[in-house]
């Protein structure tokens, strides 16, 4: 029997689940990243972070959930400080707001269904794993390998997998980098549709016809700083 499958409880931070960023330098060597970076960004609905190359769009998801620490500043994610936390302390958030990177990052030698077990081994037996396939419309590719299945169906896999955790947020790297039209096309559904579930989605993205589309605030990083931060509507 499949288990249904509902987002964990959002925290009541301006509605729901945020993400506050307070003076924020980031540096690489002799790179300066970030400086002096502060937002507050509500995680509900669709946010795109967008900016040139090179901006800091990946870096500031990745301080978001502790893969990275601040030079100066801190980080704090459902109310929580963020950047002052071991390691240990990092997976139950880390839990409540998966990052997604570029890359699928199955196995190809594991079915799909074995795929999104591995979030949770427990997953493959509760009937959770085939739920969070069902979730991104995958049902029929529950016992397909990747090697068999299209680069945007390895992608929703991906996304099933976040859901066995039963996250509030979404955080996604350049979800469609390297997908043809098709594909992309399928994975830009598929957030809108965990979107409508209830689940707040924050990705990294280059892909401006998708934010008309999808997109309920952006967030605009740019001289190392926040640019714009607002309704989608508002960003021109």
């Amino acid at each position: 029997m499949v288990q249904a499958l509902t987002p964990a409880q959002p925290s009541a931070q301006l509605g729901g689940p945020t993400l506050e960023l307070r003076g924020i330098t980031k540096r690489f060597g002799a790179a300066t990243i970030l400086e002096g970076l502060s937002v507050e960004i509500p995680l509900t609905g669709i946010t795109f972070i967008v900016g040139a190359s090179g901006s800091g769009k990946s870096v500031l998801c990745r301080l978001a959930v502790g893969l990275l620490k601040p030079d100066a500043g801190e980080v704090f994610l459902f109310g929580q400080r963020v950047d002052t936390l071991p390691e240990r302390k990092l997976q139950p958030l880390r839990a409540r707001a998966p990052y997604l990177v570029q890359g699928p990052a199955l196995l190809d030698w594991l079915t799909l269904k074995a795929n999104v077990a591995l979030a949770d081994p427990t997953a493959k037996h509760d009937g959770r794993a085939e739920a969070a396939l069902e979730r991104v419309g995958l049902a029929d590719f529950v016992d397909r390998k990747p090697p068999e299945v299209g680069p945007g169906i390895r992608k929703r896999a991906a996304i099933a997998r976040a859901l066995v955790l039963k996250p509030e947020v979404l955080l996604l790297d350049e979800p469609t980098t390297g997908l043809d039209r098709e594909a992309a096309g399928q994975v830009n559904d598929t957030l809108a549709l965990v979107r409508d579930q209830g689940l707040g989605v924050a990705l990294v993205s280059h892909d401006y016809d998708a934010l008309r589309k999808l997109a309920d605030r952006v967030v605009q990083v740019k001289d190392h700083r926040i640019g714009y931060c607002g309704p989608a509507k508002g960003f021109a």
